[in-house]
């Protein structure tokens, strides 16, 4: 409960527009999370599983992908789908969830834009996760994050 209250809503606010694109960002917030659950549970701190928590890299993929759908629900102001293209349907696709098509990107740094990033994420997620409801989203793309990260 500390630290759910107190640390995660201070390491992960806004992570959708601010996302650490280096791996020693990433890894200096995972560094304040294990720091963060040593003090709270000691030595022995139990499995993320056993505590029902995402680990840094799936929770801001989780974060992503909630942004996305609540876009797409229209329940932010955000136009998530303004840069992205629906693409092609491919031999094998399911012709009732496109793929996304990433937006141009020339540097490294375009490429970390949420824009650029969520479209993978999105067309990775099975058919059944993207059709839910805005309700439903984030329990089932929790559990679905989990299993992948």
């Amino acid at each position: 409960m500390a630290y759910l209250t107190l640390v995660k809503p201070k390491l992960f606010y806004g992570t959708p527009a601010w996302h650490p694109w280096t791996k020693a960002n990433i890894g200096k917030m995972a560094r304040t999370q294990n720091k963060a659950l040593h003090f709270i549970y000691g030595r022995h701190v139990p499995p993320p599983q056993n505590m029902k928590m995402l680990s840094v890299p799936a929770q801001l993929v989780y974060n992503d992908l909630l942004l996305f759908k609540k876009s797409l629900c229209g329940l932010t102001d955000y136009n998530a789908m303004a840069r992205i293209i629906v693409g092609r349907v491919h031999r094998g696709d399911d012709p009732q969830h496109p793929r996304l098509q990433q937006p141009p990107a020339c540097t490294e740094l375009g490429q970390c834009v949420f824009d650029y990033r969520v479209v993978a994420f999105w067309n990775a997620a099975p058919p059944a996760l993207k059709d839910c409801s805005a309700a439903q989203f984030p329990s089932k793309c929790k559990a679905y994050v989990s299993e992948c990260f």
